[in-house]
């Protein structure tokens, strides 16, 4: 768990999957379908991110949004690169699957090029 800053109050975030069903709560649209390209979905991620958290926070859309400024601005872009880390580690594949999976790709090559040789012989 980390935390984030909005206009100086910091609000714990987690990624987990509560994360996930509250974006799309949010937004109406599937986390898997969207590229987070947008503002607006950045704000989402924030705001389910400290609602995975906290479900009784006290944060809001509009918290977020501040005056609309620049410095409204620069703490999304701050929220949302903390939030993205613990994204990327939540999506990540463990290492046991991963070293699994590259040992099995290296076993087939191995066999494709055994049959390759034996083809040409």
């Amino acid at each position: 768990m980390k935390e984030i800053e909005i206009n100086g109050k910091k609000y714990a975030v987690v990624v987990n999957m509560q994360t996930i069903m509250n974006f799309e709560e949010i937004t109406g649209k599937s986390f898997f379908a969207s590229t987070e390209e947008t503002l607006k979905d950045r704000i989402a991620l924030i705001m389910a991110a400290v609602l995975s958290a906290n479900k009784d926070t006290d944060l809001t859309i509009e918290d977020i949004i501040g005056d609309k400024g620049f410095d409204a601005l620069q703490q999304v872009i701050n929220a949302y690169l903390i939030i993205s880390e613990l994204l990327v580690e939540f999506t990540k594949i463990p290492a046991v699957v991963s070293n699994s999976e590259k040992e099995e790709q290296q076993q087939t090559g191995e066999e494709e090029q055994k049959e390759g040789k034996e083809k040409n012989a």
